[in-house]
């Protein structure tokens, strides 16, 4: 191994030794991680967060600055190269020396500046500064005569640098921990130190006359070698930290993604509220400013005009009955109870109900009861429900002199009912929307787009659905079938109860936290003769039924009611006293909360909806009655 002396320094003299051939084979590896590196952080996009596009750079001038002494070194070796060796002072070598020292300004520089923009700290903006370091750092290191002098020149560079990264990258006191950045804190910490090593062994040894027998320069020698493990280190840290960050990166948009969702929720949820909002104020309004309007005449001293004023009190207060009981069937609130109904007095109700308005419309209504002796399953007054919205409808499409047809036909063991209108008919890029609650193309003020979603809930409940096309008439034809009954033909719902007896001097308990309440059934259920005894709370009719000493023949009980509620007094009686229940109506006014729906599932138990008329309410207590007895 050879090399000449004269031009020899401290630090060149151990790439050229035998030992020193290790040295190169760790800076020729250092400088291939360099690289690996610098495709690493090329390969993530640098718009993610800023700190990754400086640390791409970094390492892009840390690969040329490694290559560049490494090509330098490997061209000093005399058994690689021959006589042909690259010596200090050489033109190649002065290249070398200033595009690595011109590198490793880039290094530190661009290591920093991510640094201070991963920790939020003020860095000079703009390319001009760099660029007139790296330049500088060019020409300088071609000036120098030996490497020696480019490794001093980086002492004070690389101690500041690495030392001030150190300091930004302590934890704050309300930051959760990072490996990434201890890692990486760590290295900087640990080389900062290194190189005020390399600064003074340097020193010792000498710039200008080399002391070799220095014992500094075991330092030197291992130069590559630590810079290798500490590069690693660094990287790994850094890859580690980038992770983290695309970490929490991820979380935050997946948090974001889900506060974004429950917004939109929020707002469909607003959006329908209000839609529903309003589409229950337009239905009730016009009723409650009857109701209000009439219920002043209820003290005039006119006796003709009290009568009529509380005629229409209760027609509008009836209407409000039946446009909530209208919004339970769309809201699949309300159970269906499903009986024998003839299907011949099931249209002549609904057509009587449209005598006023056919005739206020001038149209001509013709009705086709071919198949009505027959008799249908299914719940009567909902199914008259889903008939009056469609005859509504077919009423206000069709102009004056124009037909509207309601038609029955038997088809493969069901019933049709087909209703026909002399309209606009309905446009094919509607039939898919007409359904929905609330959409509606009648201009504001006429409809509200509840009808058709409740007949169509309707028909669903019933094994149907209400299909819409062209009619003969012209217009829209509507159209839905029921199964048919294949019992006894119904002659009305009297002849249901022909020959029972009807039931008297009846003792009921009436259980409501609600005063009003209890007083209505007790008029009620003393209109009829019967004896009625109140209790305020669940608590008290528990009391009376298990304790009091008096037997019931039927007891009307509020489902919600604080304390004890309705379902608690159901299933306290199960447990204690389970013959009661059959004596048992409960009354609610929501059945949409998730344990009144449980309850009803579960429940044998008869539950009527408030408001309620007082006449169905009777009934089915006379029904209860009679039920025990026969019990």
């Amino acid at each position: 191994m050879r090399y000449a002396p004269d031009n020899s320094s401290a630090a060149q003299m151990y790439f050229l030794d035998g030992t020193g051939f290790f040295s190169l084979i760790c800076l020729l590896i250092q400088c291939i991680l360099a690289w690996i590196f610098t495709a690493f952080f090329v390969a993530l996009s640098p718009g993610r967060s800023p700190w990754l596009g400086r640390w791409r750079l970094a390492f892009l001038g840390l690969g040329a600055a490694l290559t560049a002494v490494s090509v330098r070194f490997v061209w000093a070796q005399y058994h690689i190269v021959g006589d042909h060796v690259i010596q200090d002072g050489d033109p190649a070598a002065r290249v070398a020396y200033g595009v690595y020292l011109a590198g490793k300004i880039a290094f530190t520089w661009f290591l920093l500046g991510g640094i201070a923009a991963l920790r939020q700290r003020p860095w000079p903006r703009g390319r001009l500064l760099p660029a007139a370091l790296i330049v500088g750092g060019l020409g300088l290191g071609a000036g120098v005569p030996t490497v020696d002098w480019t490794l001093q020149l980086q002492v004070p560079m690389v101690v500041g640098g690495f030392g001030c990264a150190w300091l930004w990258l302590r934890p704050r006191a309300d930051e959760a921990r990072d490996v990434g950045r201890t890692v990486v804190r760590g290295v900087l910490g640990v080389w900062t130190f290194v190189w005020v090593l390399y600064g003074v062994a340097i020193g010792d040894i000498g710039l200008f006359t080399p002391d070799l027998e220095s014992p500094w320069r075991i330092v030197l020698r291992l130069n590559s070698l630590i810079d290798l493990s500490l590069q690693v280190a660094l990287a790994a840290g850094l890859i580690v930290l980038v992770m983290h960050d695309a970490q929490q990166a991820t979380i935050r948009a997946q948090r974001e993604r889900d506060r974004l969702r429950d917004q939109v929720e929020r707002d469909e949820k607003l959006r329908s509220l209000s839609t529903l909002v309003g589409g229950v104020a337009h239905e009730i309004n016009n009723p409650l400013t009857a109701i209000l309007g009439f219920a002043e005449d209820l003290s005039d001293g006119d006796p003709g005009v009290r009568e009529r004023a509380a005629r229409v009190v209760r027609e509008q207060a009836e209407r409000c009955r039946r446009i909530v009981q209208r919004m339970s069937v769309l809201g699949r609130q309300q159970p269906f109870v499903r009986r024998p109904i003839a299907v011949e007095e099931l249209l002549g109700r609904v057509v009587r109900g449209f005598e006023r308005q056919v005739d206020a419309a001038g149209v001509t209504f013709e009705v086709d009861p071919t198949a009505g002796e027959h008799t249908v399953f299914a719940d009567g007054a909902a199914i008259e429900q889903v008939l009056t919205n469609l005859l509504a409808n077919a009423l206000q499409a069709t102009p004056r002199g124009g037909r509207v047809a309601l038609a029955t036909r038997l088809y493969d063991g069901r019933l049709r009912f087909v209703v026909d209108d002399a309209g606009p008919g309905v446009p094919v890029t509607d039939r898919a929307r007409i359904f929905e609650p609330f959409w509606t193309s009648k201009r504001a003020g006429v409809g509200t787009g509840i009808g058709l979603a409740i007949a169509e809930t309707v028909a669903q409940a019933h094994g149907s659905s209400i299909a819409v096309g062209d009619s003969p008439l012209g217009g829209a034809r509507f159209e839905f079938s029921l199964p048919l009954h294949t019992g006894a033909t119904v002659h009305g719902a009297a002849g249901a109860s022909a020959g029972a007896a009807e039931p008297v001097d009846l003792d009921v308990l009436i259980v409501d936290d609600e005063p009003q309440v209890r007083s209505v059934i007790r008029r009620h259920v003393q209109a009829q003769g019967w004896r009625a005894v109140e209790a305020g709370s669940g608590a008290q009719g528990l009391e009376l039924l298990l304790h009091g000493g008096m037997r019931f023949d039927a007891v009307v009980c509020d489902l919600r009611m604080p304390g004890i509620s309705g379902v608690q007094v159901h299933d306290a009686l199960r447990d204690k006293a389970p013959h009661l229940l059959r004596h048992f109506l409960f009354l609610t006014g929501d059945l949409s909360s998730t344990e009144a729906r449980e309850f009803r599932d579960r429940c044998t138990v008869p539950i009527v909806t408030k408001p309620f008329v007082g006449s169905e309410l009777m009934g089915q207590l006379r029904e209860i009655a009679r039920s025990a007895d026969s019990a």
